[in-house]
């Protein structure tokens, strides 16, 4: 998401996403929260509950998220977010750039899993 909006934005873009046709079979999530303003008025409590949020339509994503958070504050709230989704059983980890995330989530599972990146 970017700039401003709501936790419930979030999630409507999401459910809206997963009924397209064209992300069955999808491989993983990429969230990234770079450009997003309002992350910084989120409580921990918000940050949870969307990692909730997030594992209750993991299976429609493969169980794997890739979360992108620039600069420490927002990298910090998404290493709180690997938290909860690592509790559901969702296979995460967190980046400060895109492009590393999207290359966890192209390769193989079993690989990502011996060979774990480094906060990218």
């Amino acid at each position: 998401m970017i700039d401003l909006y709501a936790p419930a934005d979030i999630q409507k873009a999401l459910l809206q996403c997963l009924t397209d046709p064209r992300t069955s079979g999808a491989i993983g999530l990429l969230f990234d929260v770079s450009r997003s303003k309002s992350l910084r008025t989120r409580t921990s409590d918000d940050v949870v509950a969307m990692g909730y949020f997030l594992a209750q339509h993991a299976d429609a994503f493969a169980r794997r998220v890739a979360l992108v958070g620039f600069d420490d504050f927002p990298y910090g709230m998404m290493r709180m977010g690997r938290v909860t989704l690592e509790h559901e059983g969702i296979t995460s980890e967190v980046f400060r750039e895109e492009m590393p995330a999207r290359k966890w989530l192209l390769q193989d599972p079993s690989i990502a899993l011996t060979h774990p990146p480094r906060g990218g």
